[in-house]
């Protein structure tokens, strides 16, 4: 993606919109477009009296440089996004989507300039309650027998309860037999990418909490003789913001009690894919974790963790039916 295929992209869309042919025509033969053809658009929308209005999902993509997308080409990108949204018609909205707020992603602030993202009103797109999970799932009589499967593996996840329900749907209105198990299974196969991109888009502390939760909760299912963490809470109520930034995305749940707090994940298959993270993980990648390990514990409790995780790689077959219980891939 460049900054000029984005642009020639939008450009093309808005003059399918009728507006006089002649600067259309004229607007059409450049070779390029550019911020400002799409700006002479804007005054020929507002002398008819339009308002445009950009939808664009996976905002969040634009702001991650690659091979042939460069930072330099995300900071013009931004600014001229800035641009269109100050015009002069005032007749635009750019509404964006994004995996996280864009305070957190995207260029780098500088002290000569404002931030790129304050014309954007943040909104948090929230998981559903347990209500609202409730009456969605009630309006389906083909559904009342799944409640406890699509909370186990979805809770309020809006992505994840959207693909829940479209699978089981699908599965029912073809007269499938279909049990617990294989519809689980069929769920996992189905929304990998979609754990895979929950992960990709943690940030390192967020992964860290994220695996010590996994490992924590793993061993009270192994019995004895297996790992101790201990002070794994302490740990997380020294972390609120990361931890409400994951109940946020519908990763993490919390459970507020008399004494504490507790978190749980949201999805049984979340659970067991960050496992099997762990498990699939390699000496170097520990290593590099080490720092982030100690920024958030001791050096005691780090070691603890380190032999969490190689006992977990000396083990992985011995305990892999275990697993995929967490996971609910087994009855």
């Amino acid at each position: 993606m460049s900054v000029g295929a984005l642009i020639e992209f939008y450009f093309k869309l808005i003059i399918c919109i009728t507006i006089p042919e002649e600067p259309i025509d004229t607007l059409s033969e450049k070779p390029e477009a550019t911020v400002n053809d799409l700006l002479i658009i804007l005054r020929l929308l507002k002398e008819q009296g339009k308002f445009l209005v950009l939808l664009i999902d996976n905002y969040d993509v634009t702001l991650r440089p690659n091979s042939q997308y460069t930072k330099a080409d995300i900071d013009t990108f931004v600014s001229q996004c800035r641009t269109l949204a100050q015009s002069e018609e005032q007749n635009i909205s750019i509404v964006v989507t994004s995996s996280r707020r864009l305070s957190q992603i995207g260029p780098e602030l500088t002290p000569d300039k404002s931030p790129w993202y304050n014309g954007y009103l943040f909104e948090n797109l929230k998981p559903f309650t347990n209500q609202e999970v409730n009456l969605l799932l009630d309006r389906s009589e083909s559904l009342l027998g799944w409640k406890q499967a699509i909370r186990k593996i979805a809770d309020g996840n809006p992505a994840l309860l959207q693909n829940a329900c479209f699978l089981l749907y699908e599965e029912l209105v073809s007269g499938n037999n279909l049990n617990e198990k294989k519809f689980i299974q069929e769920f996992q196969t189905n929304t990998l990418h979609l754990f895979q991109a929950i992960w990709q888009l943690s940030t390192e502390t967020e992964q860290n909490l994220l695996m010590l939760l996994a490992l924590s909760q793993l061993e009270g299912k192994l019995g004895r003789n297996r790992y101790t963490l201990g002070g794994i809470e302490a740990i997380f109520s020294q972390k609120q913001i990361e931890l409400n930034n994951l109940v946020e995305r519908g990763i993490l749940k919390k459970v507020e009690g008399e004494e504490n707090t507790t978190y749980s994940f949201c999805s049984s298959i979340m659970e067991w894919w960050v496992i099997k993270q762990i498990e699939n993980s390699q000496e170097e990648e520990l290593k590099k974790r080490q720092r982030g390990f100690l920024n958030l514990m001791s050096r005691q409790q780090t070691t603890r963790v380190n032999t969490a995780i190689r006992w977990l790689w000396q083990n992985k077959d011995k305990i892999a039916s275990i697993i995929e219980q967490v996971g609910g891939l087994l009855s």
